[in-house]
């Protein structure tokens, strides 16, 4: 009974939050904005609804991150900015329950450009049938199969196989990656003669199939958006698609058993001042979820573990503080902050088409069809979208989407969430 009242008051909690934040919105909406526009002869007085500004600030924040995102994406590599031979680098894949789709990373690995690469294969100890799968890779001198001894965790399986390989150069992937073969070349001259500490390359979900397209759109969305950030010194680097130095994993004590690993091991760099470069003309493909349920539960789980930031910021959870600190702790609340914003943003560009102010009303999705279409083009060029499907006009719905997730995690996360978390199903499509 306690369970069941929980859920209904954590519903009940979420609908009232989601009715408040759009009726805030749509309140704030329809209120009168004047602008007045003075010249040395004319003075000009502009009335509109609060609205139209709101809109036109985020269709010009929209496309100035795509216009952002679609040049380095299209940039070239110079060809001399590569180390195909050098110091041995151990890429690390954990894996389970994934005896199905081992050969993905573990065999694009095996055709990198890069000569002295070893490829560790971290299983867990009860998925006999994955660890079985991988040994049949490991009559490759170069492949190598090891059983996490911190089992349970994609972050305990990175860091066991840092504490037990022999080398100072590391990369890791998730077993479902698709592994550019320039990716190791690249990452190596970035650690080795450019001087960062960390290197992170662009992931994109392959695009099969309509859900398979919104995910791909949600994410190219998220790669605008975070090269908005970038300039203020905040660099997203991940647990997947990514390279760097046993220097630099172990200044910030290796990955943390939470939720999103990932985003917390950026926040330690950011924390710890460590060098970190993102390209994004650098393109790893990963499996993207295949239903409508493993989208909103994979979801689902990186908003709790945004979440569960949060409070690991605000209770003194991370080591380093001060100024870089602070930052820190602000891109995490702005990022959940932002999220709900737009959902009221979508509230206010309801009120737009109820006032009959059609040419505003269409501006936000044309920002965001000039954001993914130049990325999706370039994308589908390359193979990674093998096909285009109406559903990817749905993708405006990303930014509400997130939102209303936002709210949904927060209820979840006080008053239900036990720990567990969800896991796709991966097919090696």
């Amino acid at each position: 009974m306690p369970g069941i009242l929980w859920r209904t008051v954590e519903r009940l909690g979420y609908v009232s939050a989601v009715i408040l934040v759009l009726a805030i919105g749509a309140y704030q909406g329809i209120q009168t904005e004047t602008f007045n526009v003075d010249l040395d002869w004319l003075v000009v007085q502009i009335i509109t609804v609060d609205a139209v500004p709101a809109t036109i600030a985020f269709s010009t924040l929209v496309t100035l991150s795509g216009v952002m995102l679609a040049r380095e994406v299209y940039s070239e590599h110079d060809p001399d900015e590569r180390v195909l031979d050098g110091p041995r680098v151990a890429a690390v894949v954990p894996v389970y329950r994934d005896a199905n789709v081992i050969g993905e990373s573990v065999g694009t690995l095996l055709e990198s450009n890069y000569r002295n690469l070893e490829i560790a294969i971290v299983g867990e100890s009860d998925d006999e049938p994955t660890l079985s799968a991988a040994r049949e890779y490991a009559d490759h001198p170069d492949v190598r199969v090891l059983v996490n001894r911190y089992p349970g965790s994609k972050a305990g399986a990175i860091n066991d196989a840092v504490e037990r390989l022999e080398a100072d150069y590391f990369a890791a992937f998730d077993v479902d990656e698709r592994i550019d073969p320039d990716f190791i070349p690249i990452a190596m001259y970035q650690l080795t003669e450019a001087g960062q500490d960390v290197f992170q390359a662009r992931r994109v979900p392959r695009v099969t199939g309509p859900v398979e397209a919104l995910a791909y759109c949600e994410r190219l969305l998220f790669h605008a958006s975070y090269k908005l950030v970038e300039p203020l010194g905040f660099t997203y680097c991940r647990s997947s698609s990514s390279a760097f130095t046993r220097e630099a994993f172990e200044t910030v004590d290796g990955l943390d058993h939470v939720l999103t690993e990932d985003i917390d091991f950026a926040h330690k760099c950011f924390r710890a001042g460590l060098a970190v470069r993102q390209s994004r003309s650098v393109t790893n493909e990963m499996e993207a979820p295949h239903t409508f349920r493993d989208l909103w539960y994979q979801r689902k789980r990186w908003r709790l573990g945004h979440i569960e930031l949060f409070f690991k910021a605000v209770t003194g959870g991370y080591e380093r503080g001060g100024l870089r600190g602070k930052l820190s702790t602000a891109r995490i609340v702005f990022s959940l902050a932002a999220s709900v914003f737009l959902v009221a943003l979508a509230a206010k560009v309801a009120v737009l088409l109820v006032l009959d102010l059609e040419t505003f009303f269409l501006l936000p999705f044309a920002a965001i069809a000039l954001t993914v279409a130049p990325v999706l083009y370039r994308d589908y060029e390359a193979g990674h979208v093998v096909t285009l499907t109406p559903m990817m006009m749905l993708v405006p719905l990303v930014y509400p989407g997130f939102g209303l997730l936002t709210i949904r995690c927060a209820f979840e996360y006080l008053l239900s969430w036990n720990g567990e978390w969800y896991e796709v199903e991966k097919a090696g499509a």
